[in-house]
């Protein structure tokens, strides 16, 4: 018999129900976990694509105003300059720059203060302005030793760093500075030779660039104007030393002049190379060029004689000399006496139109066409007529550099073959090219007139034994500012070239406003000054050139030994 308990049914019936609850609110909390989990991904996929998308649009197309940019190291390439004899002039070394990222300096009065302690040379106000300016970064200074830099590392002060650069060096300093140039702290050329073979020295793997100077002529050369400056109170001076027949500037130079490691620490003016920037009516030393030009056309000779002991005008001017003679001279003693009264005479046979196709023929009424940039134009009379062709007879009224009329000379001296300045050292492989001015008879007859103007004549001071100079004086008054020339204001050049017995070097030494001394009789002409410099500069440089002994001088030197 079975028996029914009430009471029992209903608790299993409520267990039951209450099992069914908790699984149901088991099973929900399950699923609105994973619903929130994949809102979570869903949001994060999000929020990552926005990333990316921001990231790609800032590299992508952003100005550069949001990105941190760094220097980073970099490596370029230049390669040395040397002299004709290999001697180093420019070379690239590294060195270390310093920058700073003025958001991570923590006090830039105090960054300022400690740094400028170390680098005296560095301003502080202008440091700490540049440190609170909030940019991603400045520079400080460039051309850090490693002993700098180490020395400012050790400072230790946030926010520094530095950046590894090359840096140029030109460890001869003020030798040569104005032919070998400089360049800018981005290591581009800026003067000289470092502008003229910028894009050559910048080559993968380049060679050096042998430049035609000689260092020891250089040194000499400049060494000697820079006492003949101070000796004669002059503004400036310079000088060229040129190889006549292949063209090359062995030695250039004015003085004061600069360093190339620091040009910025000098004047504008001591940068200026006078000897190929600056024109100069130069006087006299036209007047064997005027003699070059009468034999060339045929409308004077060596044997005729002028006049010059008499008044001579042209036009309503009288033309004046110095010292005039007491009689009639032929065209040696015209150019022996430095006569501008014969000088005239003869030019006025030339005449204007032929004057000028000379004076263009021997590159004396362009700039100078060699590789340097530094090379001034000719100061040209804009109406040539019958006085201006008188007057730039003797040097005046046409005003040229001294590089001009160094290579004009040394073109009539070279067998009459006018060859282009050069400053690269020549080479078989690339040989001068020359253009003939004037004929052979015509350069020979005056190798001996200007022989005669310093055996006998105005030169007799720049007469070095043994190696046969010709020369001519220049002494021209400088334009004055109210009109006319300044008889006070004067510069004054000696043309030279050697050896007589076979012309191989051209040189010029040019003082601007020297002044009278004791011993030279109250004179400031070149005669008593520059003519005295040149010869110097030849007695030191004339072991050091090859061919630049005098044979004839050499060869009776040597009988006279053997006689004794």
């Amino acid at each position: 018999m079975t028996h029914f308990h009430p009471a029992s049914s209903g608790a299993h019936t409520f267990q039951d129900q209450k099992t069914l609850t908790l699984a149901d609110e088991e099973y929900r909390a399950v699923s609105e976990g994973r619903i929130r989990i994949r809102i979570g991904v869903v949001a994060f996929l999000f929020m990552l694509l926005i990333v990316l998308v921001r990231l790609a649009e800032i590299s992508l197309f952003s100005d550069g105003a949001h990105k941190r940019v760094l220097p980073q190291a970099i490596k370029i390439s230049r390669a040395d300059l040397t002299d004709r004899n290999g001697e180093l002039l420019a070379t690239t070394l590294e060195t270390y720059s310093l920058y700073a990222e003025p958001r991570r300096v923590w006090n830039p009065a105090e960054t300022a203060a400690t740094l400028s302690s170390l680098r005296p040379h560095l301003n502080r106000t202008q440091i700490q302005g540049k440190l609170e300016r909030g940019r991603s970064f400045v520079w400080l200074e460039r051309g850090l030793t490693p002993k700098e830099r180490q020395a400012v590392f050790n400072l230790g002060l946030p926010g520094l760093a530095f950046r590894k650069e090359p840096k140029r060096v030109y460890p001869r300093e003020f030798l040569a500075s104005h032919m070998v140039g400089f360049t800018d702290v981005d290591m581009a050329g800026v003067a000289g030779a470092e502008r003229a073979f910028d894009k050559e020295l910048t080559l993968d793997n380049a060679p050096s660039v042998a430049l035609s100077i000689d260092l020891r002529v250089q040194y000499a050369l400049t060494d000697e104007l820079a006492k003949a400056r101070k000796k004669f109170d002059a503004f400036d001076a310079n000088g060229v030393v040129m190889n006549i027949r292949t063209g090359e500037i062995i030695a250039m130079a004015s003085v004061p002049n600069f360093n190339p490691n620091d040009p910025g620490a000098t004047s504008p003016e001591t940068r200026f190379n006078h000897a190929a920037m600056s024109t100069y009516d130069l006087g006299s030393v036209f007047k064997p060029l005027t003699m070059a030009m009468a034999l060339e056309d045929g409308v004077a000779d060596k044997v005729e004689m002028f006049d010059v002991q008499k008044p001579y005008k042209v036009l309503n001017k009288y033309i004046r000399d110095d010292h005039p003679s007491d009689v009639p001279l032929n065209m040696i003693g015209v150019l022996g006496e430095s006569s501008n009264r014969g000088t005239a005479m003869i030019a006025q046979r030339i005449g204007a139109e032929r004057q000028q196709y000379h004076l263009r023929n021997l590159g004396l009424l362009t700039r100078v066409d060699y590789e340097l940039a530094e090379s001034a134009k000719p100061q040209v009379q804009k109406r040539w007529g019958e006085m201006a062709t008188v007057t730039v007879s003797y040097g005046h009224g046409l005003s040229v550099t001294p590089l001009a009329l160094t290579a004009a000379i040394g073109g009539m001296l070279n067998d009459g073959v006018y060859v282009t300045p050069t400053v690269r050292k020549y080479s078989m492989a690339s040989p001068a090219v020359g253009r003939r001015v004037f004929r052979s008879e015509v350069s020979q007859d005056m190798v001996d007139m200007m022989r005669y103007v310093v055996t006998d004549g105005t030169g007799r001071k720049a007469n070095i034994p043994g190696y046969g100079v010709m020369g001519k004086t220049g002494t021209a008054e400088k334009p004055s500012a109210t009109g006319g020339y300044d008889q006070k204001r004067l510069v004054t050049s000696f043309v030279a070239a050697f050896p007589h017995s076979d012309p191989k070097y051209a040189m010029i030494v040019t003082l601007d406003e020297p002044k009278a001394i004791e011993g030279t009789y109250g004179y400031a002409t070149a005669g008593w000054n520059a003519a005295p410099t040149a010869g110097n500069v030849i007695r030191r440089i004339g072991p050091i050139l090859p061919g630049a002994r005098d044979r004839r001088q050499y060869a009776k030197a040597q009988n006279l030994e053997g006689a004794q």
